[in-house]
């Protein structure tokens, strides 16, 4: 079974409405998502495991990304639409802490081995990953959430 990560841009004042179809609604979720949201700049090329392994090891280090004044929203759209993170502006403050010249490629691709996805690009992919998750959360407007889906 494979996984895609995909990042959207929604305005910050949908993520309510996002999280009531989430629950009441889920097949709609994904209309409303099409309608009033916008794809980044960059896609993530590789798996979304591969993504979901670049959060985690972040996690590790107290760089949580999963974590917002959005936590009750996030848990609904979770339970509907899979891992989804919703990364508001606020996590600028952690720009620096993912930017990839402070990771080493060897300790990524060490974690992603313990995670079961040995292969020989895994710290390459990682710091891509990292590259986007930066590059998005610095190009974030006041209005808008970025909406990290891993499904």
């Amino acid at each position: 079974m494979s996984a895609i990560a995909s990042l959207t841009l929604v305005p910050r004042d949908s993520i309510t409405e996002l999280a009531r179809l989430a629950r009441t609604s889920p097949s709609s979720l994904h209309s409303y998502l099409a309608e009033n949201g916008s794809r980044t700049r960059q896609e993530y090329e590789w798996s979304g495991y591969c993504m979901l392994y670049v959060l985690t090891y972040l996690e590790e280090r107290g760089i949580d990304l999963e974590r917002s004044e959005f936590n009750a929203e996030s848990e609904a759209i979770n339970s509907a639409y899979g891992l989804t993170v919703l990364i508001t502006p606020a996590t600028e403050r952690l720009l620096d802490q993912l930017d990839p010249a402070g990771h080493r490629e060897e300790e990524l691709a060490a974690h992603f081995d313990e995670m079961g996805m040995d292969f020989e690009e895994s710290g390459m992919v990682a710091l891509d990953g990292l590259r986007l998750l930066r590059d998005s959360i610095s190009e974030l407007r006041d209005d808008q959430v970025l909406l990290l889906h891993i499904g």
